[in-house]
């Protein structure tokens, strides 16, 4: 079960929505909605760090959607991970090690 809970970082006024759930390691996932290219940095980090993102692209211009995609799919390339898109501007981004699993 996944309880959603939101942040808002006051410094750069994004917001992410972070989702916890049950397992025994308290992993958690984040959302975020990238509305700087400064914000996609973070994500990048996350994803060096062995995290996972959820990237929602809905705030921002086609265009820029596209450029954001790009380059999360370029560092999640170099560090081996995966991602998929969840829905029209919702995706997923995984480091290596970890696999999506549709079904």
């Amino acid at each position: 079960m996944f309880f959603p809970r939101f942040t808002k970082d006051e410094k750069r006024g994004k917001s992410t929505e972070t989702v916890a759930s049950e397992n025994a390691d308290n992993s958690t996932i984040e959302r975020f909605s990238p509305k700087s290219f400064e914000d996609v940095e973070d994500i990048i980090d996350r994803l060096v760090g062995g995290e996972p993102a959820i990237v929602s692209l809905s705030l921002v211009r086609a265009d820029t959607a596209q450029r954001v995609v790009d380059l999360l799919s370029g560092a999640t390339y170099a560090i081996g991970g995966n991602l998929s898109r969840l829905e029209n501007d919702l995706y997923v981004f995984t480091p290596g090690g970890t696999k999506i699993v549709k079904r």
